[in-house]
């Protein structure tokens, strides 16, 4: 039977997940200035455009400094999770790659992170970003015993598996030792669009291929952070025009926006090979 999810017809869906991280050690006005000049007017541009659904993830050491620095972010991102605008990423805590450290430690990283998410925001995280989205094989055993059930990763290494579309949307499935997991490949064209395009391109994109999902996930630092972005993304406003340009899409009904963890539920997987069956949603 075909599974693939991208029928001729229908909304393009658009999935959107920022991953802000700032590394244990990192000196007082480095957090100070990321939070200030990226973290924070990226929550006000969210909540600024409620109709747009999309999904954060904030590294622990990231998390501790903003609990003791900013709670008031910490309240915002609280709130728009509560109304259901955001859905709250989880991972390993530390943003340690999890290929490199023993299951034990990993499975630790993975429920710590869960846990604290919970506490602070209300939200036990069902999806997980992957540091560096660096993979390995075994990794769907231990992030499904820690209980999340999908994760992203770079369309990059669908390819090396084998699928060669020229773009890679939907969402799939791998396994190990019985334990399945949801993988949404992050589009690279997306990554390249955004933020360096213009916005109206990246909704062209999207819009190309009625009745497929899109993921874009990548550095919250992109806005802001990296060299020339602070201009071109505040100064010369490039993501509240690109916000007001996804709105007006969604508004004329040319595409939707929505989290990873709805699509998992709503769509069946792309291709599944007979004896795969979709992951549980993760429990509580």
């Amino acid at each position: 039977m075909d599974t693939d999810p991208r029928p001729s017809g229908g909304v393009p869906r658009l999935v959107l997940v920022l991953h802000a991280h700032q590394p244990t050690g990192n000196v007082e006005e480095v957090f100070r200035d990321a939070h200030d000049a990226c973290y924070s007017p990226i929550v006000s541009i969210v909540e600024r455009h409620p109709s747009i659904r999309m999904a954060l993830h904030f590294s622990g050491p990231l998390l501790e400094w903003m609990e003791a620095r900013r709670p008031e972010t910490i309240a915002r991102v609280r709130d728009l999770a509560s109304r259901g605008q955001v859905e709250i990423v989880g991972g390993g805590w530390q943003e340690p790659m999890l290929s490199s450290i023993p299951p034990r430690d990993a499975l630790g990283q993975l429920r710590m992170m869960r846990y604290e998410c919970a506490r602070l925001f209300g939200a036990m995280p069902q999806g997980m970003w992957l540091a560096e989205r660096a993979w390995a094989p075994d990794l769907p055993s231990v992030i499904r015993e820690a209980g999340y059930g999908w994760t992203l990763l770079d369309d990059t290494h669908l390819r090396f598996a084998g699928i060669l579309d020229d773009e890679i949307c939907g969402w799939w499935v791998t396994e190990r030792w019985g334990k399945a997991l949801a993988v949404l490949p992050i589009a690279r064209s997306l990554r390249y669009a955004i933020p360096f395009k213009e916005p109206a391109e990246t909704v062209r994109i999207v819009s190309s291929r009625p009745g497929s999902t899109w993921t874009y996930g990548d550095d919250a630092e992109k806005f802001g952070l990296w060299p020339g972005t602070r201009e071109w993304v505040w100064e010369k406003g490039w993501l509240e025009r690109f916000m007001s340009e996804v709105s007006a899409a969604q508004d004329s009904g040319t595409l939707r926006t929505e989290h990873p963890s709805r699509i998992i539920e709503d769509e069946p997987p792309a291709r599944a090979s007979a004896g795969e069956t979709p992951p549980a949603r993760a429990g509580g």
